[in-house]
């Protein structure tokens, strides 16, 4: 009975540490600039190691990119566990964890492509970096 309660009570906890409220509409959009700049942020460095991917060798380039992968799935995760306290938060969340997805999915095929050989197209990856950065 006691470890029944004791589980009981760590898996309350555990459940309650994966969400954290805004207060309202201003605290949850400070919330969303933050993690907004960290993206833009980890953006801005894969933009100039792609830039500069000529000169890097792979094993730096593969754990930069891995790194801003990691990166940008932590601020996903962490702005997703935030609860919008209105439907105009709603829409901020929406904006903001699309634009982390696109950057995930970005950084992955930047990835692939440097574990495989080299970036194809880093001017390309450039401007694709630079639109959503």
């Amino acid at each position: 009975m006691k470890r029944a309660a004791a589980l009981l009570v760590l898996l309350a906890t555990l459940v309650a540490g994966c969400v954290s409220p805004a207060w309202d509409d201003h605290d949850y959009a400070l919330k969303a600039k933050q993690s907004d700049e960290s993206v833009s942020s980890t953006l801005r460095i894969v933009r100039l190691a792609v830039q500069n991917s000529h000169r890097l060798t792979r094993p730096y380039l593969k754990t930069l990119l891995t790194d801003a992968a990691g990166e940008l799935d932590a601020v996903g995760d962490q702005f997703g566990g935030v609860q919008p306290p209105s439907e105009r938060s709603d829409q901020v969340r929406d904006r903001l964890l699309d634009r982390i997805q696109r950057a995930e999915s970005l950084v992955d095929d930047l990835l692939i492509q440097v574990r495989r050989d080299r970036i194809q197209d880093p001017a390309g990856a450039v401007r694709e970096l630079e639109a959503l950065g």
